[in-house]
């Protein structure tokens, strides 16, 4: 069972390799080709490995795609968000959160001294601009999908249904208000991929900068190296009192 106390904080592993291997690629020839597939050549071989690992990396990317799509979407629709909607929304996260809290292991006595007006409210307003996109991105979404005629096939949601009712297990579910949510995922990401066919996207790669800890790494390779040298002395002493038995 997973120790949810370590959530989120830092672990330090020591690992044995115990083995290690390389792989040997044969070299891709005419020859090779055609015993992957008849009257192939090694040019169209690599044509189709060049192809397959590209749609492998653009669906690592789909995802920030997508929110980029969906921001460009909110930042052009106008529209006033009644602050009903936005209070209901945000009560819902604030409870999702506070039984996150739960999950994660803190007591209950901590979770209901967060829980009050005056943290909702503040919670609501970090979250509003959260809410409004989502609301915008929403309604552009919906309305592509009514003038392109995008739908949803039945045999999708019912396979994601399907996935959702196994993991819930033994856990209440309201199959209709997932139906209803599955439904709408399914068809924004439909929306998606038509404004990704039907648009000119600039992919911008952009490298996450780490910021090394090197007092942090020093101390930790001390650390191993007094584990080590701690390890070695006890094997030697358990050597040695075997050693003065055996005598």
């Amino acid at each position: 069972m997973k120790d949810k106390t370590l959530a989120g904080k830092k672990a330090v592993f020591d690992v044995d390799i115990l083995t290690a291997s390389y792989r040997s690629v044969p070299e891709v020839t005419d020859e090779f080709a055609a015993q992957v597939r008849p009257e192939m050549t090694a040019e169209s071989l690599n044509e189709e490995l060049r192809k397959a690992i590209d749609e492998e990396d653009a669906k690592e990317f789909i995802d920030e795609r997508n929110k980029a799509l969906g921001t460009a979407l909110a930042t052009r629709l106008e529209v006033e968000v009644p602050d009903t909607l936005v209070t209901n929304q945000a009560r819902d996260k604030y409870a999702m959160m506070m039984s996150d809290f739960r999950e994660q292991g803190m007591a209950d006595e901590e979770i209901k001294k967060m829980i009050s007006p005056e943290n909702f409210l503040k919670y609501k307003e970090i979250e509003k601009p959260d809410i409004v996109r989502d609301f915008k991105i929403s309604m552009a979404t919906d309305e592509i999908a009514r003038l392109e005629s995008i739908e949803v096939e039945p045999s999708a949601v019912d396979e994601q249904i399907g996935s959702l009712r196994q993991e819930a297990g033994d856990e209440e579910f309201d199959e209709a208000q997932v139906r209803a949510k599955v439904e709408s995922t399914l068809q924004r990401r439909l929306v998606f991929d038509f404004l990704n066919e039907h648009s000119s996207l600039d992919v911008e790669y952009v490298e996450e900068n780490e910021n090394f800890d090197e007092e942090m790494m020093e101390k930790l390779a001390d650390e191993s190296l007094q584990r080590e040298k701690e390890n070695a002395e006890k094997e030697a002493a358990a050597a040695a009192a075997a050693a003065s038995a055996d005598e």
